[in-house]
């Protein structure tokens, strides 16, 4: 498997690109790459031993997308994210999208990922929150 590696300057120029020609539109193509990431993470995550949150943790630093994931029970808290930059509102989307994917891997649910607090925006940390969309089955 091969590699390329990208600085978070150009994520922050690719984003503002799209944005320029899509306006918020872009944010849903960013979130759909960061399923299709997410799913590439948990194929790896499943192959090798461990809990499957721990393993994409590591993988997601490992690759760069960010020094620090935590996760908390329905929530995600990272620590340099490479697509923070400096914004009025959250801007990473495809991380929303990678946590979307890993946690319906993990719960086997699907769910929404919702960034309600990011480091573009003057945050200590992007945080964000899952929802699972399905009913358990004991309700």
């Amino acid at each position: 498997m091969k590699f390329v590696k990208i600085s978070q300057t150009e994520m922050g120029n690719i984003r503002t690109l799209y944005e320029g020609v899509m306006a918020s539109a872009s944010h849903g193509l960013f979130y759909r790459e960061g399923i299709l990431t997410g799913s590439e993470i948990v194929r790896i995550a499943r192959d090798e031993d461990g809990d499957l949150l721990e393993t994409a943790s590591r993988l997601l630093i490992a690759r760069g997308w960010a020094e620090e994931v935590e996760f908390k029970g329905d929530g995600i808290v990272v620590h340099g994210s490479i697509e923070a930059g400096s914004s009025s509102q959250p801007t990473c989307h495809r991380l929303r999208g990678v946590f979307k994917r890993i946690f319906e891997a993990a719960e086997h649910k699907k769910v929404l990922c919702e960034e309600e607090e990011c480091e573009s925006s003057g945050a200590q940390s992007c945080v964000f929150k899952i929802t699972n969309l399905e009913e358990d089955a004991d309700d």
